[in-house]
């Protein structure tokens, strides 16, 4: 590879030409580390403005343009000058420009002149704090030498420092561990190491966090002990903001009202709350398997494994309600919330399950169902339910549909002469005979008082609508009911109506199996083995 390197005479007259075409500028000197150390006094008297205060080119710039002045430097080892674009902190709106050139031949250091900076008076920065500094102590662990770049760590000068005891800078609760590092450190051979990390106090009084490696020296010529003092407070202060998170997000999952537990993409379990533990059975660092799951029962097993094998391959959410055996309580449901975690690139890492309880709930959603759809004395479909389940048949038919009306036949004697209750468990009566009559294909509904009607889904025509209700007449006639002392044979009167595939609406329906039911009860046209008195 050609050497590119620029000339030093070169370099001397791109210096002498950028400091005559920019009278204004800024300038400094920096050091083969990439601090600005002293300008010499042969620049001092070029008249440009020097730079004070900030330790190096990076402090004067934006952090988002840190990179441009690295790569820059870079180019000035390689080449011996570079000039990069940058926006300083003294006017962010407006790019400057950074020009460096290696005049080391000459005056030992790096010219670095700002240039576009019109109307800048002080240069703004930010000082960037060394991270490593190193501190020389005798076997007392007194401090003997200090770098003199930890002023800008403690805030002390090295001076400042020497002679003085270096548990003195460490932080109270920390001394013990201090003392116990230092005596571990006496007893290791000569040219071993031993870390450790404290808290020191600034000189302001806040805490700094180092990690310490002690080198033992104490057997060389120079007997001492060599610290290297990383500053690691973000990294701490990072660790902690992660743990105080973690605790955060452990008390919230105890206080929940659910179970949690967090597997890794093969099942192994990496987290759970007590309530988690109870409920499943896991314990943390076993996969979640088949002991697990054999709680659950076997008609819902396969929707469990679908939805873990739904989050941990597909990536996907899963919510899902299942049946399970508890050892105490015996069967009870559970709602499941699965949602998948991922990494950074978006690979799935496992999952989260929230997990429920929600046998009371289901009951009394289903306790609501109930009431919503069922007669409460009979068991029967309420008005409601029964004209939803009519509109249904009607809908899904392949032949057609038959509505059966019942009416009973002088029921209000019962209640007068016998009493409401006497009346209750003869409709009670009268609905377990429909429904066993009726078979699990039809539906049987109460319409209010007397009145009852049942709905047969895909029955060939009319005729076959009649031997229904004949069918219903005949049972509830042969049926009869001890009150206790009176048998009663009820007796009803039955209107049938039927309609095709795209026929009568539901209403229509009823209300033509009403208008049989109203001729039969006054004789107007007769209905197979029905006679129109309710007791023999």
């Amino acid at each position: 590879m050609a050497d590119i390197r620029v000339e030093p005479a070169d370099r001397d007259a791109v210096l002498q030409a950028t400091i005559a075409h920019h009278p204004g500028a800024f300038i400094g000197a920096v050091g083969p580390t990439g601090f600005f150390v002293d300008l010499p006094e042969e620049l001092r008297a070029t008249g440009l403005r020097p730079i004070v205060g900030p330790t190096s080119a990076l402090a004067l710039a934006l952090p988002e343009d840190h990179r441009v002045i690295i790569d820059g430097w870079q180019r000035l080892l390689s080449e011996g000058g570079a000039t990069v674009r940058f926006r300083p902190r003294s006017r962010a709106d407006r790019p400057a420009w950074l020009h460096m050139i290696d005049v080391s031949h000459r005056y030992g250091v790096v010219v670095v002149v700002i240039t576009d900076l019109d109307g800048v008076t002080v240069l703004d920065h930010e000082d960037i704090r060394p991270r490593l500094v190193t501190v020389r102590k005798d076997q007392a662990a007194v401090i003997i030498q200090a770098d003199p770049q930890i002023h800008r760590v403690l805030g002390w000068s090295a001076g400042e420092l020497t002679g003085r005891r270096s548990l003195e800078l460490v932080h109270p609760d920390d001394h013990q561990r201090a003392i116990a590092a230092w005596m571990d450190l006496l007893s290791i051979p000569a040219g071993e190491a031993r870390r450790v990390r404290l808290r020191h106090l600034h000189r302001d009084g806040h805490v700094i966090w180092f990690e310490i490696t002690n080198h033992s020296l104490l057997h060389g010529a120079e007997p001492c002990v060599l610290a290297e003092m990383l500053d690691i407070t973000e990294e701490m202060a990072a660790e902690e903001a992660l743990r105080a998170s973690e605790q955060l997000l452990r008390r919230l999952t105890e206080a929940l009202p659910m179970s949690v537990i967090q597997i890794d993409a093969h099942r192994k379990v990496l987290y759970q709350n007590a309530r988690g533990a109870r409920m499943v059975g896991t314990v943390v660092g076993e996969e979640l398997g088949e002991r697990q799951l054999a709680t659950v029962i076997p008609g819902d097993r396969a929707a469990v494994d679908q939805a873990l094998d739904r989050v941990l391959r597909e990536g996907g959410d899963a919510d899902i309600e299942y049946g399970y055996r508890d050892r105490y309580l015996g069967l009870r449901r559970a709602s499941a919330k699965a949602r998948t975690l991922t990494t950074a690139d978006g690979r799935v890492a496992g999952a989260v399950l929230c997990l429920a309880d929600v046998t009371e709930d289901v009951r009394l959603r289903e306790e609501l169902r109930r009431r919503a759809t069922l007669d409460a004395l009979t068991g029967c479909r309420n008005r409601a339910a029964t004209l939803a389940a009519l509109g249904e048949a009607l809908a899904g038919a392949r032949w057609g549909t038959a509505a059966i009306f019942v009416d009973l036949n002088d029921f209000k004697l019962v209640n007068d002469r016998f009493g409401h209750a006497a009346g209750d468990r003869v409709l009670v009566h009268v609905a377990r005979i429909l429904q066993a009559v009726a078979g699990e294909a039809a539906v049987v509904g109460r319409l209010g008082g007397d009145e009852f009607v049942v709905v047969c889904a895909d029955v060939a025509g009319p005729e076959d609508a009649h031997c229904l209700a004949a069918a219903f007449g005949t049972a509830l006639e042969s049926t009869p009911i001890d009150l206790g002392g009176p048998v009663l044979r009820v007796r009803a009167s039955i209107g049938s109506a039927w309609t095709g595939p795209g026929g009568l609406p539901a209403d229509a329906l009823i209300a033509q199996a009403d208008k049989e039911m109203y001729e039969a009860k006054h004789g107007l046209q007769p209905v197979p083995r029905q006679r129109p008195t309710v007791f023999p």
